[in-house]
């Protein structure tokens, strides 16, 4: 019989589907969607002391709400920004360089949680503003997420993050259109 908790991450995780799905067809429904889905994984994650990732889930709670606002109050054009890639792609070793510096004490898969809570808010503020190159750094974030979660042996949760990367590509597909 499966417990309380797997009921819920299992829930948490098929709202997030949905929600990537409907904010890569910009339906503005997502938001509300993603911000349940958040915040069960928020009290999933203090609940296991997966404590950084309970603070990612907390903040895009408040940035789902943001973004349920913004997309509410006009229709946004989606914009692209191609030099933006290549920034990201510097960013990123650059982001795991600083928190070895700052944090000597964690652990490779402790530093690339946290430049995957660098990275996801950045991607979430471009979701918002509809410019195209979020796709790419929610690809990097689905991408650190499933290794530190298949490393941790939270084996569901890497799948989870797998098919996440998945429905990235195609909301890049889709704005590109």
């Amino acid at each position: 019989m499966p417990t309380i908790l797997f009921l819920l991450e299992l829930l948490a995780s098929l709202l997030g589907v949905v929600y990537i799905i409907l904010i890569a067809r910009k339906n503005v429904f997502g938001w509300p969607i993603g911000i349940v889905s958040c915040a069960i994984f928020a009290g999933l994650c203090f609940e296991s002391d997966l404590v950084i990732q309970g603070i990612i889930q907390v903040v895009n709670v408040g940035m789902g709400v943001w973004g349920w606002l913004q997309w509410q109050k006009r229709v946004i054009p989606v914009k692209s920004i191609p030099k933006l890639r290549i920034i990201f792609l510097a960013a990123l070793p650059a982001c795991y360089v600083v928190t070895m510096a700052c944090f000597p004490w964690l652990d490779w898969s402790a530093r690339l949680d946290q430049v995957a809570l660098i990275f996801s808010l950045v991607a979430t503020l471009l979701t918002v503003r509809m410019i195209q190159q979020n796709w790419v750094l929610w690809l990097v974030v689905n991408g650190i997420t499933a290794i530190t979660a298949f490393s941790n042996e939270l084996y569901f949760y890497a799948g989870l993050s797998i098919v996440y990367f998945g429905v990235s590509l195609y909301g890049m597909y889709k704005w590109k259109k």
